[in-house]
């Protein structure tokens, strides 16, 4: 199967919003085993549009279409399909229904720019948006054609709602029986893990795909019998675990901070944080996952020396004689939040995450990241690259991966 991206939108072409949606789009085409063919993004013009609708439809077998589906007059996707396909431009009556409705139920007016959203076109199918209101599906011959919203929230619940239950039903009715498996990494680099993962079984397709700053596997096997497809998949999952050890953190939609407070639970052990260059990012981690309450007690961002002083009991001589970002800072800092919070395990950062403040003894990227427990307290020192954000995001990452190591008895300076 062919299939091609269209993403729509001149503040997508302009740099000024980035295009997640290509990325989710791929992403979940890929995961029912086939493959992105093409991906092509243009402005809000209706020629524009129209033309890349037929090259599209030329090329490809089914066509993703995102962006250009409100109510307002430069949402104009839904008038370039219709011209396109050569197909009028007609009211949906029961998809006006629907989405009066729904506005009935958020409480809010309908008014009359928003019935441009029920005009389709003619024989199109609205697709079950919970938490908008566009988008739809043209079939054209042996051509499928899935427009979808702009907004990245209500293409992933599209996603999932119309987009995967089709290509399960499309891939799933021919001959081939295609199997699929995700492995999330976190410590080596793409070029180590190639290393690692050398020689590794050739009937199976394996894409690295890197999601700073871990490195994700998509393990494709396919056949015609889904019992020997599936045991072969397995079998590759379990050379690849075996060789990865600890670095393979997770699988499928599991994010480090789910792993690292599953353990928290299953160990009915607690964590409290003090941040201070990494500004409550692991607090904000650890909270995004429900059920965190559980085992997350507090989260302490002590950004100045007066902070550290009065929320986390750091000496005044301590931070003169050794400076804030140091390893005896983060020492004092995590086991400071650990014993004011009662928490299992403290974790602490401290560091320049720049542009700015770095000198040459300590550099932009230095950090230091403290786990405390009640028999212990570790220390480490990272040097790391990237902008503010990339710094700020790997030090958040590798101090959850601390915790996760802690948890499952690995030391956190050993290798697998």
């Amino acid at each position: 199967m062919r299939v091609e991206i269209i993403t729509i939108g001149n503040e997508v072409i302009s740099g000024h919003t980035a295009d997640t949606n290509a990325a989710l789009l791929s992403h979940a085409v890929f995961s029912q085993g086939a493959e992105i063919t093409r991906v092509v993004s243009v402005g809000d013009e209706v020629e524009t549009i129209v033309e890349a609708l037929h090259e599209a439809i030329a090329r490809a077998d089914l066509i993703l279409v995102t962006g250009g589906l409100g109510p307002t007059p430069d949402d104009r996707t839904a008038e370039a399909a219709a011209r396109a396909l050569g197909k009028k431009l007609t009211l949906h009556k029961e998809y006006l229904e629907i989405l009066k409705e729904r506005f009935r139920k958020w409480h809010l007016t309908f008014t009359p720019s928003d019935e441009k959203v029920a005009y389709i076109p003619e024989g199109a199918v609205p697709l079950p948006n919970p938490v908008g209101m566009c988008g739809f599906r043209l079939d054209e011959g042996s051509k499928n054609i899935f427009f979808f919203p702009g907004v990245p929230r209500e293409v992933k619940e599209l996603v999932q709602e119309a987009l995967i239950p089709f290509l399960r039903a499309k891939i799933r009715g021919g001959k081939e029986i295609v199997r699929s498996a995700l492995l999330k990494v976190f410590g080596p680099t793409e070029s180590g893990i190639k290393e690692i993962l050398h020689g590794i079984q050739d009937d199976i397709e394996l894409a690295y795909l890197p999601s700073f700053p871990e490195i994700h596997l998509r393990v494709v096997a396919r056949g015609v019998e889904a019992k020997e497809v599936e045991a072969r998949l397995k079998r590759c999952e379990d050379e690849i675990a075996e060789r990865l050890g600890v670095y393979l953190f997770g699988t499928g939609d599991e994010v480090m901070e789910g792993v690292a407070g599953r353990l928290l639970r299953e160990k009915k052990s607690t964590i409290a944080v003090a941040e201070s260059c990494t500004g409550g990012l692991i607090a904000h981690r650890i909270t995004e996952v429900s059920g965190s309450s559980a085992y997350f007690l507090q989260g302490v961002v002590a950004y100045s020396n007066q902070a550290k002083e009065q929320l986390l009991g750091v000496s005044q001589s301590t931070l003169e004689r050794f400076g804030p970002v140091s390893k005896e800072i983060a020492h004092h800092m995590a086991q400071g939040v650990r014993e004011g919070s009662g928490a299992t395990l403290g974790v602490a950062t401290t560091g320049i995450a720049g542009p700015k403040g770095g000198t040459s003894i300590t550099p932009v990227g230095r950090v230091f990241i403290a786990l405390a427990a009640e028999d212990m307290v570790e220390v480490k020192k990272y040097d790391f690259f990237g902008d503010r954000h990339q710094v700020k995001l790997m030090a958040s990452e590798v101090a959850l991966d601390r915790v996760r190591r802690y948890l499952i008895g690995q030391s956190a300076y050993s290798k697998p």
